[in-house]
């Protein structure tokens, strides 16, 4: 049977689904971050101008276990005995500026990031009725916001503010101005991660694949040196066999001549009647050829079958033939029946 070269895009396409289902595979997807910003609005009273003073800006962001909902009220900070900003110390208490020296409520805590746990903030300040927690950041940080995990604050609503604007605001606080905040439900953010154990998954999936392709590879060469070399006796055993044909004696078919019977003989090969002034080769066993044969596009095969080919009449004449023909004109039997004992066994 004839080699024939694979297609390559059918190759290429296995290798792009077996890639697509290590990647969809169940336990490769990577576990999804959901956070939300938050909208916050400050209003305040300038003591020089006397004007009021208002920002908003979706700056702020929602604590992993806080409430998504809005809340509002009159900023406070802690007065604590230590004067540390951040809250920590479970009997702090806050001084929440307020209009006209009335109590504040709602209020809304400010606190800074340190020194304790966001949880242990919140419930500080929950304990004080606030209504809800704002943390800002530490300076390091600059204008950046973090994630907080702080389970088990119930429903107190919890954000996290910049640095700056939360030494803005805790200003303000400390010279006594009394400043509202309002916040809002900002911006959903849904950020994928990929674990670990996704990403080696991957790799053994792109490694094995690497390894199928590379044997194909291997198998498709040594396919094509086999068939290379099968080509390159065929020729050799082509050439040989059109010299010898060229020895062949040359006889012009003549009606009613002796040793040819025009009406019954025909060509070994086509099978063709001959006709009188047909030019024949005469074969060492009496057999007679065409010198052009009519069916120049076919051929006898391997082993006497018929193929379709556009050859030359040493591509038509069989192996038994062929190989008969080296034996006569070389005086090497031995190698002749050796070449048509290897057409047999093939």
């Amino acid at each position: 049977m004839a080699w024939r070269r694979p297609e390559a895009t059918t190759r290429s396409r296995g290798a792009l689904a077996f890639l697509a289902l290590a990647l969809c595979a169940p336990g490769t997807g990577g576990r999804a971050l959901e956070w939300y910003s938050a909208l916050v609005s400050t209003a305040y009273v300038d003591l020089q101008t006397n004007l009021t003073v208002r920002s908003v800006s979706e700056s702020g962001r929602f604590g992993d276990n806080s409430p998504k909902e809005g809340a509002q009220g009159l900023l406070g900070a802690p007065r604590a005995p230590d004067g540390h900003p951040e809250g920590c110390a479970p009997d702090t208490r806050f001084h929440v500026p307020a209009p006209g020296g009335q109590g504040a409520a709602p209020w809304v805590a400010l606190v800074a990031r340190g020194g304790c746990t966001f949880k242990d903030k919140v419930l500080v300040a929950a304990r004080r009725n606030a209504s809800a927690v704002v943390i800002y950041n530490e300076e390091r940080y600059g204008n950046l916001t973090a994630p907080m995990s702080h389970a088990g604050t119930g429903n107190t609503v919890v954000i996290m503010i910049s640095y700056p604007k939360g030494r803005e605001l805790l200003d303000l606080v400390q010279r006594g101005i009394p400043v509202k905040m309002t916040i809002g439900i900002g911006t959903r953010h849904v950020q994928e991660f990929i674990s670990s154990q996704s990403v080696v998954f991957v790799a053994i999936a792109f490694i094995t694949m690497m390894i199928i392709s590379l044997a194909w590879l291997i198998f498709y060469y040594i396919q094509r040196f086999l068939y290379t070399g099968s080509q390159f006796g065929n020729q050799s055993h082509r050439k040989e066999i059109k010299k010898i044909i060229g020895q062949l004696v040359l006889h012009t078919v003549n009606r009613g001549e002796k040793g040819i019977d025009v009406d019954a003989e025909n060509c070994a090969v086509c099978i063709e009647n001959f006709k009188a002034k047909d030019i024949v080769r005469i074969l060492p066993c009496n057999e007679h050829l065409l010198e052009e044969c009519h069916l120049t596009d076919c051929r006898w095969g391997h082993k006497g079958h018929f193929t379709s080919d556009s050859t030359a009449h040493s591509n038509a004449l069989t192996p038994t033939i062929s190989l008969r023909l080296i034996g006569h004109f070389t005086s090497d039997f031995s190698y002749s029946q050796q070449r048509f004992d290897s057409y047999n066994r093939a």
